[in-house]
């Protein structure tokens, strides 16, 4: 007897998670990485790395066509995070430093070999000062 495919294809609500719109990282980069001390700006929506990671991994590979290979991060500000986490094009290596002269930034090492570095907009940052600062990218 053949198989037929499954006649409901919704998640359970439990795995729904936000809507699509929601899925989206917020990310702005410059059109000159390398130029100034950061190359762009990042908003995360939560302190989980989990979480936040993928997203960035799919944000960052759409607009370089590399994916993250390697996250660093100072630990203070974050959710206790994995070594590794997985995105839907990879898997990213995370390390964190106890201490850094930038704690409000990232390190991207890329899988071309690139590097980006992003300054991060805490969470709860409100929607008008966040906008700013992402449409200033480059600037």
């Amino acid at each position: 007897m053949p198989l037929s495919p499954p006649t409901d294809t919704s998640l359970p609500e439990a795995a729904a998670g936000p809507p699509p719109d929601d899925l989206t990282s917020r990310l702005a980069l410059s059109p000159h990485p390398g130029v100034s001390a950061s190359d762009g700006v990042w908003w995360p929506r939560s302190s989980d790395l989990r979480v936040e990671v993928p997203l960035l991994d799919v944000a960052v590979h759409d607009r370089t066509r590399a994916r993250i290979a390697r996250f660093g991060y100072e630990r203070a500000g974050w959710e206790d995070g994995p070594r590794t986490v997985r995105s839907p094009i990879g898997i990213t290596h995370l390390g964190w430093f106890e201490h850094s002269r930038f704690p409000d930034h990232v390190l991207l090492s890329l899988s071309n070999y690139g590097r980006l570095v992003l300054t991060v907009l805490p969470p709860d940052t409100d929607g008008e000062t966040a906008h700013t600062a992402m449409a200033t990218v480059g600037e």
